[in-house]
C-alpha cells in the first residue's frame, strides 16, 4: 500500500505518514487502532510490545528478591510469572509468587522452588509464613505464637532456633503472606 492510499484511507496527509514510517512523528490512539484494523494485526505489533512479557490474568509475579519498605508493584528484583488455576483465583484473595534462590530452605523447600503465597498480614500457628524482621528482605519462616509474642523459626534445622517477638515491641515483625502451595521442577542429571 502506498503512502498515497493509506492517507487518504485515513484522511490524513502523505507528509504525516512519511514521518511515522521515518520514526519523527507517531500516530494518535484512535489512528494506530485503524492502521491496526487495516493490517490486520494487534495494536501490540505495531507499537512493538514483546506480549511475552506482559502478566496474563491468570499469572502472578514470582519475586526473588522482596526487600523491606517495597511496595509490591514496585519490586524490580522478579523471576517472572506462575500460571495459577481458577481455585485460586475464584476466591477473591491476592497471591504472588516468591522463587527460593539457594539452599537456605533445605530440607523443606529446594533452590528453585516456587512457593505460591496467599498475601495477609496474619497466618495461623504452625504455617510456613513469608515475613519481614527488623528491616531485613522477606524470608520465609515457621510461626507459632506464644503466650506473649511470636516465635519465627528457620525452615531449615540448621538455621538455628528462631527469633522471639514480644507482642508490641520496637522489633518489627510483619507477616506479609502465607505459603499455600509449592511448586518444584525436577532437574534431570543432563539438565544441571
Amino acid at each position: 500500500m502506498s503512502q498515497a492510499s493509506l492517507a487518504e484511507r485515513l484522511g490524513v496527509s502523505q507528509t504525516a505518514v512519511s514521518q511515522w514510517e521515518t520514526n519523527k512523528n507517531y500516530p494518535d490512539i484512535s489512528t494506530i487502532k485503524e492502521l491496526a484494523e487495516i493490517f490486520a494485526v494487534t495494536t501490540d505489533y505495531l507499537l512493538n510490545v514483546d506480549t511475552s512479557k506482559l502478566k496474563k490474568e491468570n499469572e502472578i509475579v514470582v519475586y526473588n528478591r522482596i526487600p523491606a519498605g517495597i511496595e509490591w508493584a514496585n519490586i524490580q528484583d522478579r523471576y517472572g510469572f506462575e500460571e495459577i488455576g481458577a481455585s485460586y483465583l475464584d476466591t477473591g484473595k491476592h497471591f504472588i509468587g516468591y522463587r527460593i534462590s539457594d539452599k537456605t530452605y533445605e530440607p523443606v523447600f529446594y533452590e528453585n522452588d516456587i512457593l505460591i503465597i496467599e498475601t495477609r498480614d496474619n497466618c495461623n500457628n504452625g504455617d510456613y509464613a513469608l515475613v519481614q524482621s527488623r528491616l531485613k528482605d522477606a524470608e520465609i519462616k515457621r510461626v507459632y505464637y506464644k503466650n506473649n509474642g511470636i516465635l519465627a523459626q528457620p525452615v531449615s534445622y540448621q538455621g538455628g532456633e528462631g527469633e522471639f517477638f514480644v507482642t508490641n515491641s520496637r522489633d518489627r515483625f510483619t507477616i506479609l503472606g502465607v505459603v499455600r502451595e509449592v511448586r518444584r521442577k525436577f532437574v534431570s542429571e543432563e539438565e544441571e
